[in-house]
């Protein structure tokens, strides 16, 4: 069984010309006066504190039968597609932006080919999803002690009761809504453009323009350019976190790996598809490699060796927006 738990996710966010990275092409104005050095201390200073601080969060109690991905406000949050039996805790916090309704979706995938050569390629009948939505006070010493279950939900069986609702079909979709509260509010992509009305070959040309744009400041080592640009969008997710000092610590940790390990290395953006998400306001690349280490991947990414020497991937999410009155885009989670 494996077991994940849940963390701040790492976010890029897309600058325009600034004193600091001049001759540069970029598309939206980064705070010129963010580095490396002062990253964390500026971060903190942007993150509020309330006397309750509700956090959210899926515990996957089971799930069997299929691969599967897991969206909120339909954003990806969580995916796997490898045959195993698995027990996670999921995020869905930062894709809350405001008190009010919440929407979350599961997508049932087949297995596909097994360890053993044998192929499944429809849902079988004995296909389940078990989840719990929790919620805990993150202004507790042990937020898990305030633990409360929200909702325990079941996936729908047929009439006979036993029998999975899609069993015999290679694809299955099921949302539910819940209603949160939460002290902050983050306007994100709440108004932004629907890309989904705009040209879709000249949207693809603009977003890999983007990605290329990112690709080529992590690869030439632009350490302080690259936390100018995240900052902003740092202090959102950092903002529906209620994050502390030590987390943010580990953030500017984590982030420095991409400049300061000597192996790693960006890899080609190379087989990648265009997908849209948050009800079309966002945009990514997505890998399309069947190969479950890479399947649904952002087309960012690199490789490293770990402390054992083994070679591991990172992985850089990328989603972009068009801001309500703007042009641009900026990235967003």
């Amino acid at each position: 069984m494996i077991k994940v738990g849940f963390c701040i996710s790492i976010m890029c966010f897309l600058i325009s010309c600034s004193p600091k990275q001049e001759g540069v092409n970029m598309f939206i104005a980064s705070d010129a006066d963010v580095t490396r050095d002062n990253f964390a201390d500026s971060l903190l200073k942007k993150i509020k504190h309330y006397p309750e601080e509700p956090y959210y969060f899926l515990e996957i109690k089971d799930i069997q039968g299929c691969t599967f991905e897991i969206l909120v406000n339909d954003v990806p949050t969580f995916k796997f597609f490898q045959e195993a039996q698995v027990s996670a805790e999921v995020d869905v916090q930062l894709m809350i932006l405001k008190s009010g309704p919440q929407k979350i979706t599961y997508k049932l995938y087949p297995i596909g080919k097994r360890e053993n050569g044998d192929v499944i390629d429809k849902l079988p009948d004995w296909t389940k999803v078990d989840l719990n939505l929790l919620k805990v006070n993150m202004k507790k010493d042990d937020p898990y002690m305030s633990k409360e279950v929200l909702i325990e939900h079941h996936s729908l069986k047929q009439p006979d009761g036993k029998t999975f609702i899609a069993a015999g079909q290679n694809y299955y979709e099921h949302s539910f809504t819940f209603d949160a509260q939460v002290a902050y509010e983050n306007k994100s992509w709440s108004t932004s453009k629907d890309l989904s009305k705009m040209d879709q070959r000249e949207l693809l040309q603009k977003t890999k323009a983007a990605y290329q744009q990112v690709w080529n400041m992590i690869n030439d080592g632009k350490t302080d350019d690259y936390f100018g640009l995240t900052f902003k969008s740092q202090a959102e997710i950092c903002q529906s976190g209620y994050t502390k000092q030590q987390e943010i610590l580990d953030v500017v940790k984590d982030e420095l790996l991409l400049f300061e390990d000597s192996s790693f290395q960006m890899q080609p953006m190379e087989n990648y598809k265009m997908v849209l998400y948050g009800d079309g306001k966002l945009v990514c690349l997505e890998l399309t490699s069947s190969d479950f280490r890479l399947r649904k991947e952002y087309a960012l990414w690199g490789k490293y060796k770990n402390e054992k020497g083994n070679t591991m991937a990172r992985f850089i999410s990328l989603y972009l927006h068009i801001p309500e009155g703007k042009t641009a885009f900026q990235a967003i989670r």
